[in-house]
């Protein structure tokens, strides 16, 4: 993943609106934590850091760059949050989730997206 891996973060953040656009509740949450975990991982690429397990990328994103101060908290936050609903919404046949839990999906992811997007541009001025 490169920096440039925000295209795809933006990639999914489409895709997870036309899934919740179509009734496709769990499939967009699970896109919206995509299109955050890219951010993350393209953010993280940047510093030179990778991590081989999405449980890695989230907490060196809290670590690094959330505590570093290049991302603002509510990010970390969101991350785990977006990796704890994709979990459930993937693997919890019996818990089905809303239309509003997705579209709040996609919200949080935007906003993990743009976060990551700002401290890059930070970076690069």
């Amino acid at each position: 993943m490169t920096p440039d891996g925000l295209a795809r973060a933006r990639d999914e953040i489409a895709a997870a609106r036309h899934l919740a656009d179509a009734g496709f509740a769990a499939q967009a949450i699970s896109r919206a934590y995509y299109a955050a975990f890219y951010a993350a991982e393209a953010a993280l690429l940047a510093r030179g850091e990778t991590r081989s397990k999405h449980s890695g990328v989230i907490a060196a994103f809290a670590q690094l760059l959330v505590r570093g101060g290049d991302i603002d908290e509510s990010s970390g936050r969101l991350l785990r949050s977006l990796f704890e609903r994709r979990s459930k919404a993937d693997y919890d046949v019996a818990d089905t989730p809303t239309a509003d839990e997705a579209w709040a999906a996609v919200a949080d992811a935007e906003h993990v997206v743009e976060a990551v997007a700002a401290s890059l541009a930070s970076q690069r001025d």
